[in-house]
């Protein structure tokens, strides 16, 4: 039986835009959800039909965003439903439903458990009211303890929270304050991201013009390493840069991601891979209107696509696969390859010799040095 894969689908809608974002989002309190999940169960039904994922089963699913929970629990049990009868699941299958804080309620959870969501991840970014506003969030702390309660109330024990730091004019004390108070609630899982300023964004803009000051580097590493210490101390282990679970909660989903196995993505603007030969990976049509339009009328949505010749599928795999502490697997590296790691990328045992990777034949994984310098680390193998 050919590998399984994870299916990603994308509702690229919010209430409003943060001004941080840079994901494919519009401002909708009113989607159209009806054409919408129309396009979705027509694109899924394309691809159960077609190479290269037609016959597989699905491992897991990830309705993303945007925020997801705009949409009705009857919308995402269609789209779910359909997944499920079109390629099948496996039997422990993950099914993650994106939502923010204020959009939910034990009413809405509990359509959604039924349509299939046994996971839930909410973006809280911060439970400070001033951090909150700072990124244009709508929602409040006391949203985010209603939301968590409401999921367990309608029997979704495996709750993430989303976290970011390094906030402009937050402070050390203000992290740690964010951390505890995330810990309290009890979650299966929490990912804390350092806030980026991604161009075509208000931030971008604001901090080139000086109306918002970046914290530096040190207050950030400072936050990161904050991070690094508090959640194991709570109870969670750390399994990827920016990713910390309880026993057994682990994203099922987003491990995919970073450990080459195939994934597709739905819905405007997603995005898919499959490692082939020869690698691929391909985006649809950003823009909704001309998604369901292209859906609608038997056409392709892809928009984009890419055949990844092999150097740069090596360098893939590795990219995506250090963010895990685990690290790249040998093995899987060497089998889709025909080459170790250290054959394919001879500049890896300078790294080691510098404290910033560990090598043993079985994984290739970052130091506790090399988790401080990531993205660098990383960008060497591309």
């Amino acid at each position: 039986m050919e590998e399984p894969f994870a299916l990603y689908v994308h509702v690229p809608w919010c209430r409003h835009v943060c001004p941080y974002c840079d994901f494919n989002v519009y401002a909708a309190r009113n989607p159209p959800e009806a054409d919408y999940t129309a396009a979705l169960v027509r694109e899924l039904a394309g691809w159960s039909a077609a190479a290269p994922f037609a016959g597989r089963r699905i491992a897991s699913v990830y309705v993303g965003g945007g925020t997801p929970s705009l949409f009705s629990a009857d919308a995402v049990g269609r789209v779910v439903a359909t997944a499920r009868g079109r390629f099948g699941f496996d039997d422990d299958v993950e099914i993650t439903l994106e939502a923010n804080p204020g959009t939910v309620d034990a009413a809405s959870l509990r359509g959604y458990r039924a349509a299939g969501v046994n996971r839930l991840s909410l973006g809280v970014q911060s439970f400070d009211a001033r951090l909150l506003e700072r990124l244009g969030r709508d929602h409040t702390a006391a949203d985010t303890h209603a939301a968590v309660a409401a999921a367990r109330e309608a029997g979704i024990q495996n709750v993430s929270l989303d976290l970011i730091f390094a906030v402009p004019g937050s402070t050390l004390a203000d992290w740690a304050s964010d951390l505890e108070r995330a810990v309290a609630l009890e979650p299966a899982h929490v990912s804390a991201y350092a806030l980026t300023f991604e161009e075509r964004t208000p931030f971008h803009a604001w901090r080139k013009s000086g109306r918002l000051k970046a914290l530096d580097e040190d207050d950030e590493a400072a936050m990161g390493e904050l991070a690094a210490e508090r959640l194991p101390a709570a109870g969670f282990a750390r399994y990827e840069i920016s990713s910390w679970a309880r026993p057994g909660r682990a994203s099922a989903h987003n491990q995919r991601y970073w450990d080459g196995s195939p994934y597709l993505g739905i819905g405007a603007g997603a995005h898919s891979f499959h490692p082939g030969p020869p690698a691929r990976r391909w985006s649809t049509l950003r823009q909704p209107q001309a998604y369901m339009e292209a859906v609608g009328a038997g056409r392709s949505a892809v928009a984009d696509e890419h055949d990844l010749h092999l150097a740069e599928a090596r360098g893939d795999f590795v990219f995506t696969g250090i963010r895990r502490l685990a690290g790249v697997d040998g093995a899987r590296f060497a089998q889709r390859f025909g080459l170790s790691i250290v054959a394919a990328f001879p500049h890896v045992p300078g790294l080691v010799r510098d404290g910033l990777l560990e090598w043993n034949d079985e994984a290739l994984r970052l130091t506790p040095q090399g988790l401080r310098f990531a993205d660098t680390v990383a960008a060497t193998f591309v």
